[in-house]
């Protein structure tokens, strides 16, 4: 539930963890920093945490992901982080503070930290320290301008000056680069990014295109390489990142959805069976069909889904076809449009009438039946398309109504993106 409230509420792909830590760890979380931006909820007791600026050693380390220091193979010691801006990292502490129950605390994807729950004071009454994590998964999901950068070179077969040895964008050169240029291009895309219809808000996609368009500039500058993209180069890149993001986040709705009907269905399940024991007096056992339920986010199929996005995106950008040749292609009418084409009411007709077609409009659509009203005023209910001629050719504007009776404003915009997506495939 709370996980399905955050994604709706920000229109982007994200997760919520749990930690729960005894009281009196001197380090519950050794310092690392993590793809997600965090936003940190205190729920119990306290929790000491330690947030430091990003690292600047990357041309000594250019193949440690500055969004994954401290894991791995890669070391971080708190010692090295507490030297300074003078030291071997570069990093600086930002802040030194210790959340108690209600309070919110936000940290940025790429910022070192590390926790305790060592309380200097023996007043503090509580046993264990509980908290919430909101992970905004921008960076796990390409939706920064560096994704957007790299689409839109393999796209038009631009040889990349940063191109990784690795899947991994955020390993390899891009670390060489100034620190102020590389932290500006892998800057998350904009949060609404997600929440808009490219195109009903173009202005905002320009801007978009032109704020990457001053990131690119900036690497071509320090790398004597030149990309020579026009901005709707890097406007069409950010149209397939939107679709793909945009179906990121649904697979990521339709998975919370899931728990949340899992969580009903224990729920009654447990309701229905609450009277039974076993002789000896101890409840029954967990069934082979529940069990088989208990890792709903490892179940296959959502990330089987996931999986083929991630594909479809890497096809895209190496295909070279352009979206202009793509819209072309979708655009061609069905040759049968006449009796083919969706209809709705008011629609210009010629209908089947005992045997002979003539003109009328539609009056009603019941799913896969219409009602016709003719030019002399009779009626025929219930006709199929294929008894129904358009005398119009359907427009990408006819495309785009659809009924909103019942629906909220985000469903609405929802239901628009999803439209959007669908003319652009």
């Amino acid at each position: 539930g709370p996980t399905l409230a955050s994604t709706d509420a920000l229109s982007l792909p994200g997760a919520l963890n749990m930690y729960v830590t005894a009281k009196g760890m001197r380090t519950s979380a050794p310092p690392h920093t993590d793809r997600q931006d965090v936003l940190v909820v205190q729920m119990e007791g306290a929790k000491r945490w330690r947030v430091f600026t990003p690292p600047t050693d990357g041309d000594v380390k250019p193949n440690a992901d500055p969004f994954a220091r401290g894991k791995g193979e890669d070391s971080l010691p708190l010692h090295t982080l507490l030297e300074g801006s003078e030291g071997r990292l570069g990093s600086e502490l930002l802040m030194d503070v210790v959340t108690r129950e209600g309070d919110v605390l936000y940290i940025p994807a790429g910022f070192p930290h590390t926790t305790d729950t060592v309380e200097e004071s023996n007043d503090v009454d509580y046993d264990t320290s509980i908290h919430l994590t909101f992970n905004i998964d921008t960076h796990v999901w390409d939706l920064d301008y560096l994704a957007a950068r790299s689409a839109a070179l393999q796209r038009n077969k631009v040889n990349d000056a940063l191109s990784p040895l690795s899947e991994n964008r955020y390993v390899g050169k891009v670390n060489q680069l100034p620190q102020n240029i590389r932290s500006q291009l892998v800057d998350a895309l904009p949060l609404e990014f997600l929440d808009i219809i490219p195109s009903e808000n173009t202005d905002f996609m320009n801007g978009v295109a032109k704020q990457l368009a001053t990131k690119c500039n900036l690497v071509d500058e320090a790398t004597g390489q030149s990309a020579e993209l026009s901005e709707a180069s890097y406007v069409e890149a950010l149209e397939r990142i939107h679709s793909y993001g945009s179906d990121i986040l649904d697979v990521h709705r339709d998975m919370y959805l899931a728990a949340v009907e899992e969580g009903r269905l224990r729920k009654a399940e447990d309701a229905m069976t609450a009277h039974l024991k076993k002789d000896d007096g101890e409840e029954v056992t967990m069934s082979n069909e529940r069990m088989q339920r208990l890792s709903l986010f490892r179940v296959r199929p959502f990330f089987e889904q996931i999986e083929s996005l991630k594909k479809d995106l890497y096809s895209w950008c190496v295909s070279g076809e352009s979206i202009a040749q793509e819209s072309a292609a979708s655009s061609q009418l069905d040759p049968n449009w006449q009796f083919t084409a969706a209809l709705k009411v008011g629609d210009e007709v010629e209908a089947d009438l005992g045997g002979a077609f003539f003109a009328g409009k539609i009056a009603q659509v019941t799913g896969n039946t219409y009602n016709v009203v003719f030019f002399d005023g009779d009626r025929e209910n219930g006709l199929e398309r294929d008894q129904i001629k358009l005398l119009n050719p359907p427009t990408a504007a006819d495309e785009d109504e659809f009924d909103t009776t019942g629906m909220t404003p985000k469903e609405i915009k929802r239901m628009r993106k999803k439209m959007e997506k669908k003319k652009r495939k």
